[in-house]
């Protein structure tokens, strides 16, 4: 069973910023060192996040400030605990940022957060990790059938 600050590192979208190398750079030297890397740029103008949730929606890589539109309007305004919990879900707030769609796990929110209906937060959180790293590496299903996890 997830614990409770795992669970509060699901977003209201779905993603799970506990298995983003952004949050894992934080207590992760050697990570932090390897994206500076990637990035060609000083270990120190590594970007590193809390969460989501911790964040109140205040992502530096979804934007910032304002707060992000996804969180603003399920957490602030609607007052859900997920998106999936909406009278308007699906919405488009949750469609895929296409020009990231090889990078980003936020094109992942709308399969997230039906793994997170259809099989609850502590199997969402458990198998996250698995489902990020097939779709970084193009092995998420792409065609209908049942997805296999």
């Amino acid at each position: 069973m997830a614990s409770d600050q795992e669970k509060a590192l699901v977003a209201p979208c779905g993603i799970y910023c506990g298995a983003c190398r952004r949050y894992q750079a934080r207590t992760d030297k050697a990570l932090r060192k390897q994206i500076a890397e990637q990035k060609g740029v000083p270990v120190e103008e590594i970007y590193v996040c809390a969460g989501c949730r911790p964040m109140r929606g205040r992502v530096k890589m979804s934007g910032g400030e304002p707060v992000c539109d996804t969180y603003a309007c399920a957490v602030d305004d609607k007052k859900l605990e997920f998106c999936y919990q909406c009278d308007e879900f699906p919405c488009l707030k949750l469609a895929p940022c296409l020009d990231w769609a090889q990078v980003s796990p936020h094109n992942t929110k709308m399969f997230s957060l039906i793994l997170l209906k259809k099989l609850g937060i502590d199997a969402l959180i458990e198998k996250y990790p698995d489902i990020l790293r097939k779709y970084r590496q193009g092995k998420k299903p792409k065609l209908g059938g049942d997805i296999q996890l």
